[in-house]
């Protein structure tokens, strides 16, 4: 797996093949891609070993640098596997870990290279979830109705039912204006498994473009639904949230937001946990 690794990094980290350009989750806060209370949910997410899909319709958008940069943030004991297509086959993915161990990494969910999966593969992808497994991963669709939507039709046909094993899909836009390109998440969708079809969509988080600015769905359903899904307690969800918000504020006040710094940060703060 090492040297497959290796051969593909240049499809992994964004073409560049150099781990050191890549952006981090604080450096993107600083850059207002995000704020810090979704910077914290997406730790959390990733503490609970959740299933996310970064999506975008146009390239550029910043859905492998956030995926990417979350990588930083997977616990101690969780193995990251990187998975490269075109094929997919779990006895594979499982040799080294089991699936509660184990995180996979999928470059992207669609048929423009030879490293990403489509198809047949990305069936093959989701019932690996039904059997314990985690995933993160990207793809081209503009909302969280176009990413089911393209899942469950042909060459997927991924089963509506088991499109329920993604917990969230995060939407990405570019915002116009200016020199360089600027990037926001848009919206933040929680999935809720339908055992007889396609997923429910709860919207978590929505930006609003003209005040350029988040709107957080604090209903107590909605509180509840993103709970249930992490297997938590509604006051638990919260109390973590704040917890892990604090964390972020503290790295960010001291100018924490390199990849580097940051990767030390969060190792040094699960060895602080575990004694």
């Amino acid at each position: 797996m090492a040297d497959r690794v290796k051969r593909d990094s240049t499809a992994w980290w964004g073409d560049t093949g150099r781990e050191s350009n890549r952006p981090s989750l604080l450096g993107m806060v600083k850059n207002n891609t995000l704020d810090m209370r979704l910077a914290a949910l997406l730790w959390l997410l990733i503490e609970r070993r959740a299933s996310l899909i970064f999506a975008s319709t146009p390239d550029l958008t910043g859905r492998t640098a956030m995926l990417s940069a979350l990588i930083d943030f997977i616990p101690p004991g969780i193995r990251p596997v990187y998975v490269y297509g075109p094929e997919f086959e779990i006895a594979t993915v499982g040799m080294d870990s089991p699936p509660e161990n184990s995180y996979l990494l999928v470059p992207e969910l669609g048929q423009d290279r030879e490293s990403y999966l489509w198809g047949k593969s990305v069936g093959r992808l989701f019932r690996a979830l039904n059997k314990g497994f985690a995933v993160g991963t990207t793809m081209h669709a503009d909302s969280p109705e176009q990413v089911v939507k393209a899942l469950n039709s042909a060459p997927n046909r991924v089963p509506g039912k088991l499109i329920g094993g993604v917990h969230v899909v995060v939407n990405l836009r570019t915002v116009p204006g200016g020199r360089s390109v600027a990037r926001r998440v848009a919206q933040a969708t929680l999935l809720i498994p339908n055992p007889s079809g396609p997923p429910g969509l709860v919207t978590l988080v929505g930006w609003e473009p003209d005040a350029d600015s988040y709107l957080y769905m604090d209903a107590p359903s909605t509180i509840d639904a993103l709970a249930s899904r992490l297997e938590m307690s509604s006051e638990d969800l919260d109390s973590e949230l704040a917890r892990l918000r604090r964390r972020l504020e503290a790295w960010h006040s001291i100018g924490t937001t390199t990849a580097n710094d940051v990767r030390k940060a969060v190792a040094q703060y699960h060895r602080s946990r575990a004694v």
